[in-house]
């Protein structure tokens, strides 16, 4: 009878590097690993699902990367026979794994063809657990919700998997300062079974005491505080206090934070921590530059304070020069404003736009208060006013001052924001104006938008990416609109190979906006390389002077671009071309140059 028994996650993942610490002459991340090689599994290796388990680690086996050292035939055999034989552990260990404890797999060189050979398996019986048991008795109930039972497989992966939902179930409602959960089995070898028994360990009950935060030294306490999840004298939970950590890494403050717990709570329980802190650089410079057929070459340069009060208010500026807009922007963002799930936004700008549709000279002044539900969705309020001098061909110059009442809702689960490979995000904003020149009519301003991403491939080297936005402008009639705020379409934007607002009514050559737009666009990419890719693209849109959008007359664009990845984001180069709507087009072609996928 054999008896195997478990580690924790933390030591088995430290025993996993180790053992690839000895890979270290062979092993690198840069050289392909034995680049025409020819192995093969043979024998017998179990149900489908384990067949399939074992293939795929030769397959990754295969795609991992070697770096020889000496460039001698000597030096090459040895990491040859080294790669060869660590693969045969890796794939009796997968049998193992997989629940065949008297598989076995040995290797056959071909002693003709070098880089050639087979790996033949024999799984061997299947083992079934035979019993299931949860020490101490106070734990046993727990049996039946761990999705196992006598009968099951002896799988690994199984195993764990309900070992981990032992530890969330034993730690629920619990104040233990310490909690494990381990395991261990003993196989019948004649039955081909295994009994298994987990073991809980729980440490003493405990409560939240006293938080120090030390080494910091520009960021206020008091915005530190606002980020700890608990009450002091709350029931202590380890998932808490590594919560904490990740609040703190991520306000982008910090690029260390160190929790320090005692080795067990004092005479009445309480458990004081002590956190160890050191600043980043809080102050950021960007540039980006990029280039638009129809709207030529532009650039951005932007400064921004994470800490400008020493509460992580953020403080940004950003210029943008182009040949169809300059504008100068400023942002600050007050976090944990009155409560701690508001935010405080203050921000102006001062705008120029010359465009074929309209001339402006703007000043903006607004603030929002944006209150987060959760992690995924966001609502804001705010109060806008905008002074704008406008001037249409063929109208008079009109001096504009709009106050406006922005209302928003986002939704926002992407994995990535700059190159998302899953998720949703979707954002509705409705916009009351009232012109206190009285210029213009009052009117409302609607728009949904939304995008969303489907990894297709594994790793995520494909992605469909698909958006759509519908607005209306309702209340007042298209001329009684200022420019500025109609819809427009066509451009890098909206719908590629048209150029900058060239979807929509017109007035002779001159694009004059409407009350509604429609947009939707569709992307395949695809990764060939760790930083290069590529895209297929289809977008299409129509703007009408009715409130109500048209989706009957749709001109639509389709293209191919090139993506370079980079530690920042990658680099977009497009290509489009009008399909639908071609009298619209000034041109046959459009190229885009930019940062970041166009959506």
């Amino acid at each position: 009878m054999r008896v195997m028994k478990s580690s924790s996650p933390r030591i088995r993942t430290a025993l996993l590097l180790g053992a690839l610490g000895a890979l270290s002459g062979c092993l690198d991340d840069t050289i392909p690993l034995l680049e025409a090689s020819d192995y093969k599994i043979t024998g017998e290796t179990g149900d489908d699902a384990t067949r399939i388990y074992i293939h795929d680690i030769l397959d990754n086996r295969l795609d991992q990367k070697i770096e020889p050292g000496e460039d001698s035939d000597a030096e090459k055999a040895r990491c040859e026979t080294y790669r060869e034989e660590q693969v045969r552990a890796d794939l009796q260990q997968a049998l193992f794994a997989r629940g065949y404890y008297e598989g076995r797999v040995t290797y056959q060189d071909d002693p003709v063809k070098p880089l050639t050979g087979s790996y033949q398996v024999e799984a061997g019986p299947l083992y079934h657990l035979s019993s299931i048991r949860i020490e101490p008795a106070a734990y046993a109930g727990f049996a039946d919700k761990i999705m196992l039972e006598a009968g099951d497989a002896l799988e690994a992966g199984a195993v764990l998997e309900a070992q981990a939902g032992l530890l969330a179930l034993a730690g629920k409602g619990t104040c233990y300062f310490g909690l494990d959960v381990g395991h261990e089995v003993r196989l019948n070898e004649k039955a081909h079974t295994g009994a298994l028994t987990f073991h809980v360990t729980a440490g003493p009950p405990a409560v939240f005491g006293d938080v120090v935060f030390a080494g910091q030294d520009t960021v206020k306490v008091s915005y530190l505080e606002n980020l700890i999840p608990w009450k002091r004298g709350g029931c202590y939970r380890a998932d808490r206090v590594e919560r904490l950590r990740t609040r703190l890494m991520e306000s982008g403050l910090f690029s260390r934070a160190d929790v320090r717990l005692p080795e067990a709570p004092d005479a009445d329980g309480n458990v004081a921590i002590v956190v160890d802190l050191k600043e980043r650089a809080h102050r950021t410079v960007r540039a980006g530059l990029s280039y638009y057929t129809d709207e030529g070459a532009g650039g951005t340069l932007g400064w921004e304070h994470r800490n400008f009060l020493g509460g992580a208010e953020k403080l940004t500026t950003t210029l943008t020069l182009s040949q169809i807009r300059q504008s100068l922007e400023a942002e600050l963002l007050k976090p944990y404003f009155l409560r701690k799930d508001l935010t405080l936004s203050l921000n102006t700008a001062l705008q120029h736009q010359d465009t074929d549709a309209f001339k402006e000279v703007s000043l903006n002044l607004g603030g929002s208060l944006e209150r987060r539900f959760n992690r995924r969705l966001t609502g804001s309020l705010g109060t806008d006013f905008t002074l704008t001098r406008i001037e249409e061909e063929d109208r008079d110059t009109s001096t504009y001052g709009l106050v406006s009442f922005p209302g928003s809702l986002t939704f926002d689960n992407r994995d990535n924001k700059l190159d998302p490979h899953k998720g949703w995000a979707i954002n509705a904003v409705a916009r009351p104006y009232f012109d206190v020149l009285g210029e213009s009519d009052p009117f409302l301003k609607a728009q949904v938008s939304a995008s969303t991403y489907f990894a297709l491939g594994t790793p995520a080297d494909m992605v469909l990416a698909m958006r759509g936005s519908v607005g209306s402008i309702m209340g007042a009639g298209t001329a009684n609109v200022p420019a500025t705020e109609r819809f427009y379409a066509g451009g890098g934007g909206t719908v590629r190979g048209f150029g900058y607002q060239e979807i929509g009514p017109q007035d002779g050559d001159t694009p004059t906006g409407g009350r509604s737009l429609v947009t939707a666009s569709s992307e395949f990419r695809f990764k060939m390389s760790e930083t290069l890719g590529a895209v297929a693209f289809v977008d299409a849109g129509s703007v009408s002077e009715a409130a109500v959008p048209d989706f009957d007359n749709l001109s639509v664009g389709a293209g191919v671009g090139l993506r370079y990845y980079t530690s920042f984001g990658p680099l977009r180069f497009d290509v489009a071309v009008p399909v639908t709507g071609k009298e619209d087009a000034d041109q046959k072609h459009q190229i885009y140059l930019s940062i970041g996928q166009a959506f």
